[in-house]
């Protein structure tokens, strides 16, 4: 029996920190600003590094930081970079008898662009048919973590469902690009079965179709409105917001130096349920329905650890143990949710 199952994707992280590059502000970009150089330009690397990363990885890296009993669907392929993948997990002590092997196809590899405390992704898909990451119906977990996924995902979701049914488990979910495109009114059969969603606000507004006028926590209650007990929206330096049906939560950042933001909003949720799960040790987990203390407790583990993730260079070497939580706990006064009803 696990205490988490997280399903979703692993990579072989390549860090780049480049020189002589610029950020432009241009509306033609999602975010409204561009990383910049010359076309056709020999761009210089001031350093280099090989990680491991990907949602599944960082999330169940986190989990067992933090003391739970984990384990990752997730498949690689036959080659280099997988091996150095699952290593790395051994090396850890994280379970990898749900991993898939597949002969057909590379693992997946991301090139990191890292500048000034952000970063912009390359990623190579090798690993991409999610019907491969399907649990096996008889799986004993007390919580899934459902990371981003993308073509014939519903397969995964629906298998879920099945084994929620049967056992009462968690379901915390974490949707990707492809299920934010479906929206989340045809989430409907997934979302009354959600403990905890996670996006950030962006998302947020994308997965409801917002057209610009309503506020976050009027989209935060659309999606609650659709099933998920606990939603959870983050909102980079300005810190995350929780609604839980009743009462709205607001959060600051820690204000730790930001040196490279991967695996930030990793780090959040799982810091974040973490808290949840062990709160909720000898409840069945689909009745577990935080109280505020409860809430307010892992608002502050999430926004601790990622911002001991954003601090140090790659998606795992800011983790925290409970310990060391605590002790930053004690250090950020200002840490304190804010809390109000609507």
């Amino acid at each position: 029996m696990y205490d988490v199952v997280t399903i979703g994707d692993c990579f072989e992280d390549i860090f780049l920190f480049p020189r002589d590059v610029s950020v432009v502000r241009d509306r033609s970009f999602k975010c409204g600003k561009g990383l910049c150089f010359g076309y056709g330009d020999k761009i210089a690397v001031e350093e280099i590094s090989y990680q491991i990363g990907g949602s599944a990885a960082n999330t169940v890296m986190n989990f067992s930081k933090l003391g739970l009993a984990s384990s990752l669907i997730s498949v690689i392929g036959d080659d280099s970079q997988g091996e150095r993948i699952e290593s790395y997990f051994h090396q850890n002590k994280i379970d990898t008898s749900l991993i898939k092997h597949k002969t057909s196809r590379m693992s997946n590899i991301s090139v990191i662009l890292s500048y000034k405390g952000d970063r912009t992704i390359l990623t190579y898909h090798g690993a991409n048919d999610y019907a491969d990451f399907i649990p096996n119906k008889n799986l004993k977990a007390r919580w899934f973590y459902l990371a981003p996924l993308g073509k014939n995902s519903s397969r995964v979701e629906n298998r879920i469902i099945e084994i929620i049914a049967k056992t009462s488990a968690g379901l915390i979910w974490n949707p990707g690009n492809y299920q934010l495109s479906k929206k989340a009114r045809n989430y409907r059969h997934l979302l009354r079965f959600c403990n905890i969603i996670f996006l950030n606000r962006e998302e947020a507004a994308a997965f409801v179709d917002w057209p610009g006028k309503e506020t976050t926590e009027e989209v935060m209650k659309i999606i609650h409105s659709y099933g998920a007990r606990i939603v959870v929206v983050t909102d980079g330096k300005n810190g995350a917001r929780c609604y839980d049906g009743n009462v709205f939560y607001k959060i600051p950042t820690t204000g730790d130096e930001r040196v490279d933001a991967t695996g930030a909003g990793d780090a959040f949720a799982s810091g974040f349920s973490a808290n949840v799960i062990l709160s909720a040790s000898d409840k069945k987990a689909q009745a577990t329905i935080p109280d505020r203390p409860t809430i307010e407790e892992s608002l502050k583990w999430g926004i601790i650890v990622s911002g001991s993730v954003v601090g140090q260079i790659g998606a795992h070497n800011g983790l925290l143990s409970p310990t060391k939580i605590a002790e930053h706990e004690k250090k950020l006064v200002k840490l304190e949710p804010s809390v109000y009803t609507k």
